[in-house]
Order: structure tokens, then C-alpha cells, then sequence
């Protein structure tokens, strides 16, 4: 052994440490020595250079292999450099027979874990207004268009009901593209689609001021409410991603809530004074409402996190075409009929707006089947899991049940108040403005309320208080005296309404964040949002198609208001059975997701 080299020497040593183990022997003559690796108790006093006795052997043919190559070179030294060759290669194939199993150890020790990154609470706080923002662009649009439509009409020549369609096509888009836009945040990264959506809303809003032929702006508004529909459900996965701890998760969601009453006043305000200015003056405010828009994009680029986009199972990063297809046409035609039912002259008496819900249940009903074939037969993966309704005992299905239901009677009240104060009493758009101004006020007390109670009070609870005052408001409009003074029944009314809506959204969002995975943060956002979507549109058609039956058949507007507030006020009471029939028996929104219930 004398030909052997310092590093021959220097691999025996390391490769075949003493003492021996006795009574097994390789065929070669060799015995398999044992070796000893480090455990979770190994301790650098009690293990000689932190091992422990822990036998681990290598195979029998490895080290004999070793030997009678090492045998092999010491006879012959002309072949030892193509000896070393082979032994290398020989190495790279038996992987960790060549190594030590310390080493191994060591690597996976020393293997670095990501963890998010912890914002700091100034960061959290700017993070909050962004999301807020964005939630009070989207109420801001639509309490203000709602407003200047009568200028729009004298301007452009048409009639209300035709100018009807500049909003309608809005909120139309905006509830249809949700879907779609919460899975691809999912998959392509929420921050870069929450930009990209409000900076399309911003240079859309800037087109609709600056042209004025009729049939452009309903096309363009809709593009915008399509903007919109990408950027809520990416906030609502940011949230979900990024506050981890409470009670920040509930104030960051509490904070998204808030945007909607905040935007809705000043969004009335602001309409109601450029429509006092001149009937032209209707295209200031898509200016103003892209100017808002600047301030969730600037502080949005500098404060939301980068977030890593998460590897799917097998990596399948594939969007489910068809399925976006069967529901966007699903809800676009449901939401136009049931849109157009209350704008056109026959209402659901003509016979397109029937077939067109008819054709909406159709494909509502083959979406759920081919998403059923998708996720159990094909490699796509479905647009909305199944599942998702059925977790935790169908907590999800419920949420979205009783927000749906919540949210009817909320945007019923905002309509049937309308009509009652300009069409009933005569009064002006502004005084319109100014008597439901109190409403966004409060809901902005409301909203702070949420985070305080949430960690609490029951989530039950909280949204029947929720419920129980939105039938409240419903109620003191059906019982007040048209002559009876503003303060004793509408005042009140208004002070009531937000506490239903705030709860719905802010207490729901927390639940269905908590119910969802975190890969699917922004479909479950989506799926809420488009609850309420639909929920608005289904409550101004059906408040609107009782107020009219009732004062066709009775030749009293007030009759026909009145008997619509009861209605919603059913609403109310339908959102309340549900949250006590499945929620009764959970606890606080934020420990609803880490048990199973």
C-alpha cells in the first residue's frame, strides 16, 4: 500500500473510520463498518464533533468495490489517473453511497425556508387606505353616474331610460369579469393585475369625459367596470395574503368595507354639484373619478408586497376557458335581462328579457357540470373548485347566501329612496344627495366598528345586528307619513341601513378569507363580490318591479314605495334566518377557518 497517495490515505480514513462491526462480512472479506449521524438530540457535549451513536451503514458492494479498486491501482500505478476517472463517475452515480450521511444531514439543515416578510405597522396602515381606495372609487362611480344622468340626457339628446344603460353597462361588466380576474390573480400574482386593472380604470374614465356620442360611452363604461372587476377580487387576495396576524387581517378587511360608504357620499356630493353647473358639465366628473384613481396606483406600487406566485399542483398553470365562458355570458345575460326589465316600456313583457334569463340558467347549470368534469376528468384546473361551497360544512355557501340576501334589501333602499324623494316629494338631485348624505357618515363609524367587535362578539351575531337594522330602515320608510318631518322617520332610517351593509362586507370578508386556502384568495374574494354584484342588481329589480305593479294597480306612487320597503324589509329578515341557521354554533370571524365546524 505504499504506492497509495496522501488523498487515497485521507479517503480510507473518511470512508472506513474503525471500530469494525463484527459478524457481518462482505463477500470479498470486507466488513461493513458502521458510521453515525446526528439526531435531533445530538449535542456537541454529549457526542464526540456532534454525532451521535446512531449506526448507519453503507452497502456492502459499495465498499467493496472501493476496495478492490484501490487493490487495483496500488499494482498498477501507469492506470491510476483513469482510475480516478472512473471513481468519480462511479461516485456521481451512487449519489449518497460516497458520502457521509452528516453531510447530507447538514445540507438539509442549513437549507434555507422562505417566510414572508413582516411589514411594518406604518406600511400595514398605507396598505389599508390603498385597498380602502379602491372599494371607494368603485362606490364613488356609482352613486355619481347615477346622479348626472338626467344632464346626460339633455346633453346627448336621448332619454333616461337610454341613459340609464351608461351606468347599467358599468355595473353590468363589473360583476361578470370577477371570476375570471380572482383565478388568474391567483396564478399570475395579485399586486401586477390590482395595477393593471386601476390603471385601466383611470385612462377609461379620461375617454368617457372626453366623448360624446351615446353608444361609445356605454361601451367605454363597461370596459371600465371590467377594469374594476380585475382589480377587487386582487385586493381582496391581497389582504387575505399579506395580514396574517389579528387584528390586523379584520381592520385591513374593515378598511376595504369602509371604501364603499366613504365613496358613496362624497361620490352623490360631488355629482349632484357639477350636475348644478350646466348640462355639460356631466363629463367633469368621470375627470374627477380618474383622479381619484391616482391614489390607490401611486401608493399601491410603492406599498403592496411582491407577491411570489405560488406553484400549483403539477405546476398546471392553465386557465379554464370554456368555464370563464359559460359563467361570464351567464351572469352578463341574467344581470342585462334583469337590467333591461326595469328600463324598458313592457318590462318583463318582453319576451327577449324571459329568454335571456332562461339561457343565463341554462349555462349557469353547464357551468357547474363541466367545472364537475374539469376537476375530476381533465387536466385543467376548473375555474372554482366545487369544493370551495361545501368547506367546513357549507360555511362558504352560507356566507354568500346571506350576503346575497343582505345586500338585495341595501341596494332596494338605495333605489326605492331615490324615487321617493325625487319623484315622490320633487326634490333636486343635490337635496337628494344631502337627505341621504348621514347614511355614508355612519357607515364609516360603522366600519371602524368592525375590527372592535369582531374579535368579540360571535359572527352570528353581528350579522343578524347587521340584518335587523337594515329591516329597521326598510321599516320606517313603509310606516312614515310622506308629510311627516325628516327627522323623525328618515333620518333614523338612514342611520340604520350602513350597519347591515358594513357587517355584511366586512364580517363576510373575513369569513370567506378564513374559509378559502391561500392559493385561493382572490376567487374566494371573487365569488363574494360577486355575490353582491348580482345582489345589487336583483335588489333595484325587484324593488323597482313591485313599486310599479303596486302603483299600476293601486295609482298611488306611495302605495307602491311603501309596499317595495316591506319587501326589502323580507330581504333583511331572510338574511337573518340563514346566518342563525348555519352560524349559530361558530365563533369569533376570525377562528371560523382553523377548526373544522
Amino acid at each position: 500500500m505504499s504506492s497509495l497517495s496522501q488523498t487515497d490515505r485521507a479517503d480510507m480514513r473518511l470512508e472506513l473510520p474503525s471500530p469494525p462491526v463484527s459478524g457481518y462480512t462482505t463477500p470479498t472479506g470486507h466488513e461493513d463498518r458502521p458510521f453515525f449521524y446526528p439526531s435531533a438530540t445530538s449535542t456537541a457535549v454529549n457526542t464526540p464533533s456532534g454525532l451521535e451513536d446512531k449506526p448507519f451503514l453503507f452497502p456492502s458492494n459499495a465498499l467493496a468495490k472501493y476496495a478492490s479498486r484501490l487493490s487495483e491501482r496500488s499494482d498498477n500505478g501507469d492506470e491510476e489517473k483513469g482510475r480516478e476517472s472512473e471513481k468519480e463517475k462511479e461516485e456521481e452515480d451512487n449519489g449518497l453511497e460516497s458520502r457521509r450521511p452528516s453531510d447530507v444531514v447538514g445540507e438539509l439543515e442549513s437549507y434555507p425556508i422562505p417566510e414572508k416578510k413582516a411589514l411594518t405597522k406604518v406600511r400595514m396602515a398605507i396598505l389599508g387606505l390603498v385597498m380602502m381606495s379602491t372599494t371607494f372609487v368603485a362606490s364613488a362611480t356609482s352613486a355619481s353616474t347615477l346622479l348626472v344622468i338626467p344632464s346626460i340626457a339633455k346633453d346627448l339628446g336621448i332619454t333616461e331610460l337610454q341613459a340609464q344603460w351608461i351606468t347599467s353597462a358599468y355595473s353590468l361588466a363589473n360583476g361578470c369579469g370577477l371570476l375570471l380576474a380572482g383565478r388568474v390573480a391567483d396564478l399570475y400574482g395579485k399586486k401586477w393585475l390590482y395595477m393593471l386593472g386601476m390603471i385601466a380604470y383611470l385612462v377609461l374614465s379620461i375617454v368617457s369625459g372626453v366623448i360624446r356620442n351615446y353608444v361609445a360611452i356605454c361601451v367605454v363604461r363597461a370596459f371600465a367596470g371590467l377594469a374594476i372587476s380585475i382589480s377587487l377580487p386582487a385586493a381582496f387576495g391581497i389582504i387575505g395574503v399579506t395580514f396574517d396576524a389579528e387584528p390586523y387581517r379584520t381592520m385591513a378587511f374593515s378598511a376595504l368595507a369602509l371604501g364603499y360608504p366613504v365613496g358613496g357620499g362624497p361620490g352623490m356630493i360631488i355629482a349632484g354639484l357639477v350636475a348644478g353647473i350646466n348640462h355639460r358639465a356631466w363629463q367633469y366628473t368621470f375627470f374627477i373619478l380618474a383622479g381619484m384613481a391616482l391614489v390607490p396606483i401611486v401608493l399601491g406600487f410603492f406599498t403592496i408586497p411582491n407577491d411570489k406566485v405560488e406553484a400549483t399542483p403539477g405546476g398546471n398553470r392553465k386557465i379554464d376557458w370554456l368555464g370563464a365562458f359559460l359563467i361570464t355570458v351567464a351572469l352578463c345575460l341574467f344581470t342585462f335581462a334583469l337590467t333591461q326589465s326595469g328600463l324598458t316600456a313592457k318590462g318583463w313583457g318582453e319576451p327577449y328579457i324571459g329568454t335571456c334569463v332562461g339561457i343565463s340558467v341554462v349555462l349557469m347549470i353547464a357551468f357547474g357540470f363541466w367545472e364537475h368534469i374539469a376537476e375530476t376528468r381533465t387536466s385543467i384546473p376548473p375555474l372554482v373548485h366545487l369544493g370551495i361551497f361545501s368547506r367546513h360544512n357549507w360555511k362558504v355557501t352560507s356566507v354568500l347566501l346571506l350576503s346575497f340576501f343582505g345586500y338585495t334589501a341595501i341596494s332596494g333602499w338605495l333605489y326605492l329612496v331615490t324615487i321617493w324623494y325625487q319623484n315622490l316629494k320633487g326634490d333636486r338631485p343635490i337635496m337628494n344627495a344631502v337627505h341621504i348624505l348621514p347614511a355614508p357618515i355612519v357607515g364609516m363609524i360603522a366600519c371602524i366598528l368592525v375590527p372592535m367587535l369582531a374579535p368579540r362578539v360571535k359572527a352570528c351575531y353581528l350579522l343578524m345586528l347587521g340584518g335587523m337594522c337594515t329591516a329597521t330602515a326598510q321599516l320606517l320608510f313603509a310606516v312614515a307619513p310622506v308629510d311627516l318631518t325628516y327627522w323623525a322617520c328618515e333620518f333614523l332610517s338612514n342611520i340604520f341601513t350602513p350597519f347591515g351593509a358594513d357587517f355584511t362586507v366586512g364580517i363576510g370578508s373575513v369569513l370567506i378569507s378564513n374559509l378559502v386556502s391561500e392559493d385561493q384568495q382572490a376567487v374566494g374574494g371573487a365569488l363574494f363580490q360577486t355575490a353582491l354584484q348580482i345582489a345589487s342588481t336583483v335588489g333595484v329589480c325587484i324593488s323597482s318591479l313591485t313599486e310599479t305593479i303596486i302603483t299600476e294597480q293601486s295609482g298611488s306612487l306611495e302605495k307602491g314605495l311603501k309596499d317595495a320597503f316591506w319587501m326589502m324589509a323580507a330581504f333583511s329578515w331572510a338574511s337573518m334566518v340563514i346566518a342563525f341557521v348555519t352560524l349559530r354554533k361558530t365563533g369569533l370571524a376570525k377562528d371560523i377557518g382553523k377548526t373544522q365546524l
